[in-house]
């Protein structure tokens, strides 16, 4: 019997687009690599036509970019455009932190309490990826919470470059604490599910200023 829910099969265009994503956001296409459309197309099993609209997608979220030579690369980092991007990013989501105190519903709180016990676990084991994931989940359902669409809008042009600069502070700066990362989203959903607005802006308004800190430390090291 055929289900009357068949799930729908992803173009050759999405799959590639969500499997380079990953790669660049998870750094294994670490910042400033070569792209040869040859060698991808071949990894991902797929022709060109699909690889390059994906790359066109990857390339509007500041992901990808092409030199005047016409090769493409995986975007450079800089401190210039973490300071930038982040900026942007503490007056957004403080803006839909503060909303989603007020709107907040028992459902959503239990999806952000379910969230914080992720990370507390991976944060007392010292689990750095599942530390980042598990936040970068919770900072998704506060943003689903608010009705703003306006602002969900520019944060979701930004996420790309967001995610990256969140893995490259996690996993490349080794005074990285989970503990830390885990109590300031402690503290902003605890102003939440007091749905104290104010205090819930100033908590996710803190922690976003903290991780623009760890990533000025991590690339004067490193890049």
């Amino acid at each position: 019997m055929h289900s009357s829910n068949p799930v729908k099969r992803q173009s050759a265009s999405d799959y590639a687009y969500n499997e380079l994503r990953t790669k660049i956001i998870e750094l294994e296409y670490p910042p400033s690599e070569q792209l040869a459309e040859d060698s991808l197309a071949k990894g991902l099993n797929i022709s060109r036509t699909p690889l390059r609209q994906a790359l066109y997608r990857l390339e509007l979220e500041g992901l990808v970019s092409k030199q005047p030579n016409g090769r493409l690369r995986v975007c450079p980092i800089s401190l210039a455009e973490a300071k930038e991007v982040f900026k942007v990013r503490e007056a957004l989501e403080g803006l839909l932190t503060a909303e989603a105190a007020q709107l907040v519903t028992p459902e959503s709180l239990h999806q952000l309490e379910d969230r914080i016990e992720l990370m507390k676990l991976a944060a007392v084991k010292g689990r750095k990826t599942d530390t980042v994931k598990y936040g970068s989940e919770f900072h998704s359902i506060l943003h689903a919470i608010s009705t703003n669409a306006t602002a969900k809008r520019f944060l979701d042009q930004l996420e790309s470059r967001i995610e990256r600069y969140r893995r490259i502070s996690g996993y490349k700066n080794p005074d990285y604490k989970p503990s830390v990362s885990f109590n300031e989203h402690l503290d902003i959903f605890n102003a939440v599910k007091e749905k104290n607005s104010v205090l819930a802006e100033a908590a996710m308004r803190s922690h976003i200023k903290r991780s623009l800190r760890s990533i000025e430390e991590t690339l004067e090291r490193s890049y």
